[in-house]
């Protein structure tokens, strides 16, 4: 390349990074003038934030977000003036102005050296935005916006706007302990936290709210809840395992939460391990000796492992706690039904006497559940499937007339 075009090239790569850089100062006084033009001001610092110059300073990225940071403090003015308040373009403001502070803080930490080489910091840019981010979070100008985003049923802007108003504190650039000591992560802060766990969980964002429920995990009131959380998304993203694992620790962290060993008895139940829910329905038992659920439970899965004398124990207490439940006596004559069933296995090759005799035995143990069946019966006379579970009975036992009168009984339903 010629002198002549070498130098004309480094002239307009000059100009153009000039130019950059007056279109940042545009930007800035378009912002901050009495009658603000933050459309102007966005559309002047477009072109620095590209450019290979100015877009690696930090004044620009400052720049960038001083418009939003200006634009939501003159719509509030403008509310306290009594005019109308735009709470979308308000709270978008805020937000936008934290994403570029944020990188113009990454920005300001990059290292110049001096001759004698010692790192020099863009303190001052660091300070401004810090300053401006703990008025957002004294304000609560991102909680506010979250509740506007509610009205809108937006609930990942919900989530966002909660979960990038609880990271302030967290910042590098607020880790001044003079600024820490006015962001206290009081009750509303953890309150906040729970707000965006729940949203991004309403959203379907199960990894944004897995990130959540580990942050809460440090406020003692909330841990819970973050177990519950962990529980319910690695189910629904698919992992078994870690669902099954975090349910494993709460239970020991939490063995009077019964939320957790009833879960874990219930996915037990659902994967077959019957004696794995049996094991845990022992502990939960143990940890609340007063639930005639966990007794009714245990006595149901003892049942199907044809421990039937076990089982009856377990149904009496659960009767004995609960004596009005329905569902508890008939499943205690469920019970005798299946002993009276299991009773007539393998008398295919008996003889005819032999498999009278034990049909006889195995009719006297049907009896027995004829009493639950009616107790169920009677406590919801409205429920099909124990009504229809009653005629059954009735028909086994070849009680004729009983069992022409439930018929009837259930055609007219």
């Amino acid at each position: 390349m010629k002198k002549s075009l070498f130098l004309a090239a480094l002239v307009l790569i000059s100009a153009g990074c000039f130019a950059q850089k007056k279109a940042v100062s545009t930007a800035k006084n378009l912002a901050m003038q009495e009658t603000p033009d933050f459309d102007g001001a966005r559309a002047a610092i477009k072109g620095a934030l590209e450019n290979e110059e100015t877009k690696n300073n930090a004044e620009t990225w400052y720049v960038a977000g001083l418009i939003g940071y200006k634009q939501n403090e003159s719509i509030w003015l403008m509310g306290q003036m009594g005019q109308p308040v735009d709470n979308a373009a308000k709270g978008a403001a805020v937000e936008e102005s934290i994403k570029y502070w944020l990188i113009a803080d990454s920005m300001a930490m990059i290292p110049t050296y001096d001759k004698k080489g010692n790192p020099k910091y863009d303190l001052k840019t660091r300070k401004n935005i810090a300053e401006r981010m703990l008025e957002y979070f004294q304000k609560q100008e991102l909680a506010i916006y979250a509740s506007y985003l509610a009205e809108q049923n937006d609930d990942l802007g919900v989530a966002d706007a909660f979960k990038m108003h609880c990271d302030i504190p967290d910042l590098e650039c607020m880790q001044d302990p003079k600024i820490q000591a006015k962001m206290v992560k009081d009750t509303t802060y953890y309150q906040y936290m729970g707000y965006a766990l729940a949203y991004y969980y309403r959203a379907k964002e199960y990894d944004k709210a897995l990130v959540v429920a580990n942050q809460i995990m440090a406020d003692p009131a909330h841990q819970v809840t973050a177990y519950q959380y962990f529980y319910d998304l690695n189910k629904l993203k698919g992992d078994t395992a870690a669902a099954q694992a975090k349910l494993a620790e709460a239970i020991e962290r939490f063995p009077k939460e019964a939320w957790f060993i009833q879960n874990m008895i219930n996915d037990l139940v659902q994967a077959h391990d019957t004696l794995g829910a049996v094991a845990y329905l022992d502990r939960a038992i143990a940890n609340d000796p007063t639930q005639g659920q966990y007794y009714h439970t245990k006595a149901t899965l003892l049942s199907t492992l044809r421990r039937f004398e076990e089982a009856f124990q377990f149904f009496d207490k659960a009767i004995e706690l609960e004596p009005n439940n329905a569902e508890y006596y008939l499943n205690y004559a469920y019970a005798y039904n299946d002993k009276s069933t299991v009773m007539l296995e393998g008398t295919d090759n008996l003889s005819q006497k032999e498999y009278l005799a034990v049909k006889k035995q195995s009719d006297e143990v049907l009896k027995q559940a004829l009493p639950y069946y009616k107790k169920a019966h009677e406590l919801a006379p409205d429920n099909m499937t124990y009504a229809r579970a009653l005629r059954a009975c009735y028909y086994r036992l070849k009680m004729q007339a009983e069992y022409d009168a439930i018929t009837a009984e259930i055609e007219n339903y």
